[in-house]
Parts: structure tokens; C-alpha cells; sequence
């Protein structure tokens, strides 16, 4: 039994075109980054509404066989990635009325542990009676 679990699973479509070194630039260190979008959402009791929400997803894909094995996926691929969750923050610089100051940043990325690339699933449309 673990105490702790840190594993996560989301399916959805690629926002881009994934970001891959170039082929001469792939070391150990290389990573590959994928954008990919989920859908959820809320139902409002009050207004009886579902109120449906996007979310883009970083992906960071690490080494160099997940460099050759996402080169070749393309905005609208649909994808499930599972991994871990990663947050990390950094300072990074601030202005305020001239006076310089330092703030910091959290950033909430996954690193992929495995990706699938799917067949895209048959979406109906209901057009209503008459279509």
C-alpha cells in the first residue's frame, strides 16, 4: 500500500502541434512538450444550465524516446497521457510604479509516464427535429 499517489490520467486533443527538439539537438536531458485540452464543466441548479469549461493542459514528455515518439503529432490528434503532477515555482521580476520588485511564480505542469495516441472518436451532433 502506497502512503502517497501521485498519478493522473486525462484524454482529450492536442491544442498544437507538439514541441520537439530538432533531431540533432536530442540528448538525455531533451523533452518533448504537448498542449492538451480536457473538458468539464458545472451544472447551475439555480439556472438548471451546464456551464462547460476548457482547460489546456502542459505536458512535458521527457527524454529522448518521447522526443521520436511525438514528433509526429499535430494539432486535434486525440491523445491520453498518463503521468505525474509537477508544481514548481521560480522568481521572476515585477514592476510596480517604477520600483522594481521580485515575485513568485507557481507553474502546475504534468511529465508524461505514457502516451497514446487514439483513434478519434464519432462525435454526434444533435441538430433537432428538422436536421
Amino acid at each position: 500500500m502506497n502512503i502517497f499517489e501521485n498519478t493522473l490520467k486525462l484524454r482529450g486533443f492536442l491544442v498544437s502541434d507538439a514541441e520537439v527538439p530538432a533531431s540533432d539537438g536530442i540528448t538525455d536531458d531533451a523533452y518533448a512538450i504537448l498542449y492538451l485540452a480536457t473538458m468539464s464543466g458545472t451544472w447551475d441548479i439555480a439556472t438548471n444550465e451546464w456551464t462547460p469549461r476548457t482547460t489546456s493542459n502542459r505536458i512535458v514528455c521527457p527524454g529522448p524516446w518521447f522526443c521520436g515518439f511525438t514528433r509526429g503529432m499535430r494539432r486535434g490528434d486525440y491523445v491520453e497521457v498518463e503521468g505525474e503532477l509537477y508544481v514548481h515555482d521560480y522568481e521572476r521580476p515585477v514592476v510596480v510604479a517604477g520600483e522594481r520588485f521580485s515575485a513568485k511564480r507557481y507553474v502546475c505542469e504534468i511529465r508524461a509516464l505514457q502516451v497514446r495516441k487514439l483513434e478519434r472518436p464519432l462525435i454526434v451532433v444533435d441538430t433537432g427535429e428538422d436536421g
